[in-house]
């Protein structure tokens, strides 16, 4: 069963968007500028984009945002948490508190310390927040996605890398 050639290359279009947010997330991304990537007025690229994904073109760079700075700050523990989230394309510290909060439920600095502990300790509560450490390494996973057209299902990059070779 083939995809109608619309979607098929509406499809193409939105994982366009999706590489171009992975290689240039710490940069801004407006509106205006991922519809240009994906050849779409705004308007249009907005409503496509919300229908593929599930999430509004905002919401998902906010997402793949949060996520980054998360991976850096159990990978660069020496690096500021300031720092990662400027690297990260957030505009400060206060406003990448309240979305790092929002997206898993503790602040960075529990993060990077539940992240850092022996796996023996996964389960039990941050003694010096009283917070429950989550499953930090299994729980967390960067989500580019692409839309696979042979089965019209979200597919992970690397399943894609694995069936589609690269343009």
């Amino acid at each position: 069963m083939s995809l109608h050639p619309q979607r098929s290359e509406y499809i193409a279009r939105i994982n366009r968007v999706i590489d171009f947010v992975e290689h240039h997330f710490s940069e801004e991304l407006t509106l205006d500028k991922l519809a240009k990537v994906a050849n779409f007025s705004p308007f249009h690229f907005h409503r496509i984009f919300r229908a593929l994904v599930g999430e509004t073109p905002n919401g998902y760079v906010q997402r793949i945002r949060v996520e980054k700075a998360a991976s850096q700050l159990i990978n660069n523990p020496v690096k500021s948490i300031t720092a990662i989230a400027l690297d990260c394309g957030f505009s400060g510290s206060a406003p990448f508190a309240r979305v790092f909060r929002e997206s898993f439920g503790m602040s960075a600095s529990q993060w990077r310390a539940a992240g850092n502990l022996p796996e023996s300790r996964i389960g039990t509560t941050d003694s010096k927040h009283g917070q429950p450490i989550s499953k930090i390494r299994s729980d967390f996973n960067l989500s580019s996605i692409y839309f696979d057209p042979v089965n019209n299902n979200q597919s992970w990059r690397i399943t894609m890398n694995e069936r589609c070779s690269p343009r």
